[in-house]
């Protein structure tokens, strides 16, 4: 019982972190360059989060072939989800040519939401491995989300959603973390270190994979020459420093 408590409490900290990013967009008209930058930097923790906090404990602790086929699965996964969710939303826009807009937002609304679940899944999955395990990916998780609840909420206010449903909106983000966290810890409790490191390895590959096909793509300013990449490199140097001290 206990350590499901503490597992809420890592389930807590980390959707109250992707929070943070909604009152931010609803309170300031953030510019481009700020954003572009945040996403840099929440690229830049997610990767040190996977290095550290995933392909790291289960190189350790299981074959090395096996954390590559995991690791190839997870890529795979996402790069599935991608192709299938742009030819269904392309397919939307042609029937509803008029409409491509709101089309735009609901899929930016529904990949944020998924990208939420399985990053709380991820973390439920660590937790069941170890709490520490669980802290660090709490952490690394939730930062790197929360400059997507920020394009997201922003998008929605600059669509004209109403304040009502921009609430609700935020409050789902906040659920779709903790409730992920908790199914997974709950689903691997009980199973073998092996299925939960397999399992990490693959959550390595899918998220890996969404950070250089989509995080990296979306903050880089096409013809525009700027420095935000530092703030890549800031934000894998600073999980590495809290791995020291978590540790």
């Amino acid at each position: 019982m206990r350590d499901f408590l503490l597992v809420v409490g890592i389930g807590l900290l980390a959707a109250s972190l992707t929070y943070v990013g909604v009152p931010i967009a609803e309170r300031f008209d953030v510019p481009s360059r700020v954003v572009n930058a945040a996403l840099q930097f929440a690229a830049g923790f997610l990767i040190g989060t996977i290095v550290l906090s995933l392909l790291v404990p289960a190189v350790k602790g299981i074959s090395a072939f096996a954390v590559v086929v995991a690791f190839f699965v997870g890529g795979s996964l996402f790069v599935a989800l991608e192709y299938f969710s742009a030819r269904r939303m392309a397919a939307r826009s042609a029937a509803k040519p008029d409409d491509g807009s709101n089309v735009s937002s609901v899929g930016l609304y529904v990949g944020v939401l998924g990208d939420m679940l399985i990053d709380g899944t991820i973390i439920g999955i660590g937790a069941a491995l170890s709490l520490v395990t669980g802290l660090r990916l709490g952490l690394g998780l939730s930062v790197s989300q929360t400059p997507l609840a920020f394009v997201a909420t922003a998008t929605a206010k600059k669509q004209g959603m109403p304040p009502r449903h921009r609430r609700f909106l935020g409050l789902s983000f906040f659920v779709t973390m903790l409730g992920g966290a908790l199914v997974g810890y709950l689903l691997l409790k009980n199973q073998s270190e092996h299925v939960r490191l397999a399992l990490i390895a693959v959550g390595a590959g899918f998220l890996l994979t969404a950070v250089t096909q989509g995080m990296i793509p979306e903050a880089i300013e096409h013809g525009k020459p700027n420095t935000a990449a530092v703030f890549f490199v800031i934000g894998l140097t600073l999980f590495g420093a809290l791995t020291l001290v978590v540790d």
